[in-house]
């Protein structure tokens, strides 16, 4: 019979291993490929400092220390491929965890049951919310789970407190994922060793230690002594999939006693079913069980990840705003049909800065009016660092600073906002405040080079207007302060135009007078293309005079030097034609129109706009 084992085992070994190395590798493709693990660091946005002081902060309460080393695999969220290295790595970890566990509780344990928490795994990571907290907390449930079953005592009182040192190191560790622990151990006592004495005393030990936590050692509450990285972690309620993850351990201990005993009973009675399915292995049910795991774990994969596909959208022009990548903006919030607030919002920034605001604004759907161009309402808070950008763009130092201190509050002290409010004091001149900034960014993972390149300006912050990047802002500032409201941000533009040349305010504001159909201050600012060097009208400029001229009959002499093209008053009047061979009834033009003229200001005036 040994010998048998041992042939069978040896016959297992090399499938087993191509089998992993398949599944793994479907991991790490789907993963890099279609989750982006950068976009978990755009969401989550990790917080770890290689600094003393930071880091012993997480030794003061449970979960500590599994929630700092966490934060620090998470900064190899910052690229996906990294990052899908590490998630591949903690999987497969897991799943030798696993199968380690498996089989010390089975003599004949089912075959790929140990691939489940990796599938499960999968499902989670595709929410983009998801902490690796839980990931980890799993890692070291295993790891007590087998250091128990292989190695505790024989006697009864030894191994009661081999359980407690094991279930008090690991509540210390992974706070209230350790009753997940408690639970398997308890439950294989009751099962494997036939006793119920021992099991109840972990039980009550395991319900009974987080109080006198809360209450004598440790500074938190009953409800964190109960819960924390179990039902949630900071922000994150856990899903169903996450429940089912944490009775996989109790429920797989359950499957393999009882295959084992189903397979004695089966040879006892010599059913050749029971030794084709059990016991012989064959490599017909090998195949058969592998392929059935693998389209299980495609379609579960695909299947949570269609779930947060719009999350990923939103994400990603996040990410793609973030850096910079104004043409990825663009081409993301039209390719994507489900459009929100958030999106057009940086759509139209992305238009911006791309050169194409006044050209086309009308590209997009803009069935916000003129608030798509900031954020209103509760988006403020959700996202308080974008809102931020769109001041320091404006050159409103004051106010982008104000919503970086938001965004601290929000999400902490992550690099992008630390970046924010180094560069606002430098620009402002509070080079101690700066530098307290760029030294906490000198202690990060990613950022340390930007740091050091932006310590060169506490002394001058003019060289950093000089530069490039930053020599817009020279004639955005305005030269006075005012207030910003809060409710209308959007007021600020007008009062930007008249203390400083600022482009960006002008085009924003010309911009948001025809979103909100305020002809009249766009025909009285409409000059100033002049004053900032227009060599041609932007064509929805062009297309909002002919529609002034045509409903008022007036002349263009106090018009700027710039002229609208002919070939604008050709597709005007071609516009009008349309209208006119369908007696002007908008809803049975609408289809030609919108194929024609969809992306001009003629077509958003006729069916978009709604008057205030």
């Amino acid at each position: 019979m040994v010998g048998m084992k041992r042939l069978l085992q040896s016959k297992n070994t090399p499938w087993s291993r191509h089998f992993s190395l398949l599944l793994l590798s479907f991991c790490f493709l789907f993963i890099l490929l279609r989750i982006e693990p950068k976009l978990f660091y755009q969401s989550q946005e990790p917080v770890f400092f290689f600094d003393r002081h930071f880091v012993t902060d997480f030794f003061l309460y449970p979960g500590g220390c599994n929630e700092l080393m966490s934060r620090f695999l998470s900064q190899f969220f910052y690229y996906s491929w990294t990052g899908a290295l590490l998630l591949v790595a903690i999987f497969a970890l897991i799943v030798h965890a696993t199968r380690r566990f498996v089989e010390s509780v089975g003599h004949r344990p089912i075959f790929y049951l140990h691939w489940l928490p990796a599938i499960l795994l999968l499902a989670l990571h595709s929410d983009y919310r998801f902490p690796l907290v839980f990931t980890l907390a799993t890692g070291w449930i295993l790891l007590g789970i087998n250091l128990y079953v292989c190695s505790a005592p024989a006697k009864s009182w030894r191994r009661f407190l081999f359980y407690l040192a094991l279930f008090s190191l690991l509540y210390y560790i992974i706070a209230a994922q350790a009753f997940v622990f408690a639970l398997t151990i308890a439950l294989y006592e009751t099962l494997h060793h036939r006793r119920i004495l021992l099991p109840s005393l972990y039980i009550i030990c395991a319900a009974l230690l987080p109080f006198i936590g809360a209450s004598a050692v440790f500074i938190m509450s009953l409800q964190d002594a109960y819960a924390s990285q179990l039902a949630s972690f900071a922000t994150y309620k856990v899903t169903w999939l996450s429940w089912a993850l944490a009775a996989f351990f109790p429920l797989a201990l359950l499957l393999t006693t009882l295959a084992a005993r189903c397979t004695t009973i089966a040879e006892e009675k010599n059913s050749g079913l029971a030794r084709k399915l059990c016991h012989l292995r064959s490599d017909r049910m090998r195949w058969m069980h592998g392929v059935i795991l693998f389209f299980c774990m495609l379609y579960v994969s695909l299947y949570a990840y269609k779930k947060n596909e719009n999350i990923k959208a939103l994400l990603l022009v996040d990410y793609y705003a973030r850096r910079g990548e104004w043409e990825s903006v663009i081409e993301m919030v039209k390719k994507n049909p489900l459009s929100t607030d958030y999106t057009l919002y940086q759509a139209d920034r992305a238009l911006y800065h791309c050169g194409r605001l006044c050209d086309d604004l009308f590209s997009l759907p803009q069935y916000l009016g003129g608030k798509g161009l900031f954020l209103h309402g509760k988006l403020h808070y959700h996202f308080p660092l974008q809102h931020s950008d769109l001041f320091f763009d404006l050159g409103l130092l004051n106010e982008s600073e104000h919503w970086a201190y938001e965004a601290l509050v929000v999400k902490g002290d992550t690099p992008w906002n630390l970046q924010r409010l180094a560069l606002v004091n430098i620009l402002e001149n509070n080079s101690g405040v700066a530098e307290r900034y760029l030294d906490m960014l000198q202690k990060t993972m990613w950022h340390r080079a930007w740091a050091t390149d932006h310590r060169q300006y506490l002394l001058d912050s003019g060289d950093l207007l000089s530069s490039p990047h930053y020599h817009y802002l020279q004639s955005a500032v305005p030269a006075a302060d005012f207030l910003v409201s809060p409710i209308e941000p959007e007021r600020c533009l007008e009062e930007l135009l008249k203390t400083s040349r600022n482009k960006m305010a002008y085009e924003y504001f010309m911009s948001y007078c025809l979103l909100d159909g305020k002809i009249s201050p766009f025909m009285k600012h409409l000059y100033l293309l002049n004053s900032f060097g227009y060599t041609e009208m932007p064509h929805h400029f062009e297309e909002a005079l002919l529609i002034y001229l045509q409903m008022t009959g007036g002349d263009s002499s106090s018009l700027p030097k710039v002229k609208v093209s002919t070939e604008t008053t050709r597709k005007f009047a071609d516009f009008n034609q349309i209208l006119e061979k369908y007696d002007k009834n908008k809803k049975r033009a609408y289809n030609e129109l919108r194929e024609k003229y969809g992306d001009t200001y003629w077509f958003y005036a006729l069916y978009y706009y709604k008057e205030q």
